[in-house]
């Protein structure tokens, strides 16, 4: 059996035919000779009269806003010139490489709806250029299901749009004429597979992402045996390849595989992009979460240490306060304190106290990321016995928790519910029954009476109040009286006539 065979290329799956002597497409029809990048989605070469300006980009905004009532029926014209209407006339490949140059630019700058717009456009030019089965309409498709899954997270729109993909790559024959133009269509093929094997695992199908990811690595294989493929992009392959594969082990939890793939994937990332590349940030960090999820059979001190090697790099890119410094030492500290010796707890603070000094300075005591940092310190405190810092901490920040996430919001109620356990460590009940009072309030409006959350802060208040002596002294709200009181029955066992009307209390 030949290798595309094994591939599935050959009856039931993509088949590649290799097309000899004959002359290439037009020019609207083909892909121009280039070097061959996992990266590079785009097959044809821009001319000089095709860069992106500033005007294309004012222009895609204005397009995409929403028409006015009047301009709807004039959108598809152009301002009238002598009493008659100009008709758009640019051809379908050029409004093609035009769409493609703003997804790459709205990408860029973090506008993920229109990005996604302008894929989806290069989705219909390339099945009014090509066809319906042709192998540049599923890479069409292979991009916007990378888009989905990368920019929004949108695991069932890319499993979707790659089975789409996958379904033309399966029921058309794929020709090619150079070893270039195979080079592209397994780089579809590869695509394929990689995302959807991502939005399996998303979707926690793992059997079907184990054999996704397994044709990936197949395509890979066909791809090392291409010589217009060098070295680099090869790496870059199993680079994705590989940390795919790691994240899905870790997802089923199976750990040891998981380190090996993480170990792997550090030394090929190290190979290709250097020891203190930034890109090595997020994948030390990854492998410092892996160590610390594996519960009792954790290693404080290796998940430690890769902390510490991507707060390094972090460090020798960005100035103080930058955003990345900042998680990478909230990150370091939360493992310190997972430790839970003194010394652990020392460096933790120090740390936090270095993160809180760099989020007031950036973001101001009105932000989410300021007052995480205030949450972690304040538990830290009562790690360490500090109550009264700590409870000095979050009555500080209640305020600034309302304004931000509002009055009636599961944070604020978490916190009211931190204090009144402070309170309550302090042997001081009935302060902690207001408080606890107070977070009930809150997560009956927002969460419902029966989250399990609102019923365990009514457990503790029951408990509370049957401490001899508390129910004496501390009085509910009216509301809460009246619903212990008993219920009035008009008849029971037992009952007098009184005036010649037969009534009763219990």
């Amino acid at each position: 059996m030949s290798d595309e065979e094994e591939l599935g290329f050959g009856a039931g799956g993509p088949m590649v035919v290799e097309v000899k002597g004959r002359n290439r497409p037009s020019s609207s029809h083909r892909s121009s000779p280039r070097r061959h990048s996992p990266n590079h989605d785009d097959s044809d070469d821009y001319s000089e009269d095709d860069t992106w300006s500033a005007e294309e980009d004012e222009d895609s905004d204005e397009e995409l806003a929403p028409p006015t009532h009047r301009s709807q029926r004039r959108s598809h014209r152009t301002p009238r010139k002598n009493g008659r209407s100009k008709i758009n006339m640019t051809p379908p490949d050029k409004k093609l490489k035009t769409a493609e140059k703003k997804a790459v630019r709205f990408t860029e700058n973090g506008k993920v709806d229109k990005a996604i717009t302008e894929l989806t456009k290069c989705l219909a030019l390339n099945r009014i250029l090509y066809g319906a089965g042709h192998w540049k309409l599923a890479r069409s498709h292979a991009n916007l299901a990378e888009a989905y899954l990368d920019l929004k997270a949108y695991a069932v729109q890319a499993e979707h749009h790659t089975e789409n993909a996958k379904s033309i790559m399966l029921n058309s024959v794929t020709s090619y004429t150079t070893d270039q133009e195979k080079a592209d269509i397994y780089d579809v093929l590869f695509k394929i597979y990689y995302i959807e094997g991502r939005a399996m695992a998303s979707l926690k199908k793992y059997n079907e992402a184990d054999q996704m990811l397994a044709k990936t690595e197949k395509v890979v294989g066909e791809l090392n045996k291409l010589s217009c493929v060098d070295d680099n992009q090869l790496d870059d392959y199993e680079i994705k390849l590989t940390q795919a594969t790691a994240r899905l082990q870790w997802k089923q939890k199976k750990y040891a595989v998981a380190s090996s793939q993480y170990d792997k994937l550090l030394k090929l990332m190290e190979d290709r992009h250097g020891e203190d590349s930034i890109l090595l940030i997020p994948v030390y960090q990854e492998c410092g979460q892996l160590e610390q999820s594996k519960g009792r059979y954790a290693n404080h001190e290796k998940a430690i240490d890769m902390f510490l090697q991507a707060h390094s790099i972090a460090g020798s890119y960005y100035k103080d306060g930058h955003t990345q410094l900042i998680e990478t030492s909230l990150t370091l500290a939360q493992a310190y304190s997972s430790t839970g010796d003194e010394d652990g707890e020392a460096a933790a603070e120090k740390y936090l106290n270095e993160c809180l000094a760099s989020c007031q300075t950036i973001h101001g005591p009105h932000h989410k990321q300021t007052l995480a940092v205030q949450d972690e310190l304040a538990r830290l405190y009562i790690r360490t016995d500090r109550h009264a810092e700590a409870l000095s901490l979050l009555s500080a920040s209640v305020k600034d928790k309302c304004d931000v996430y509002g009055d009636y919001s599961e944070n604020v109620s978490d916190t009211h519910k931190l204090m009144a356990s402070i309170h309550l460590t302090q042997g001081n009940i009935q302060k902690a029954l207001k408080t606890y009072k107070k977070c009930h309030d809150i997560e009956c409006l927002v969460l419902g009476k029966g989250h399990k959350k609102s019923k365990d802060t009514e457990r503790t208040i029951d408990i509370l109040m049957a401490t001899p002596g508390i129910s004496n002294t501390f009085v509910l709200s009216k509301g809460d009286e009246l619903k212990k009181r008993p219920k009035f029955n008009a008849i029971v066992k037992g009952s007098k006539n009184v005036g010649g009307c037969k009534a009763s209390f219990d």
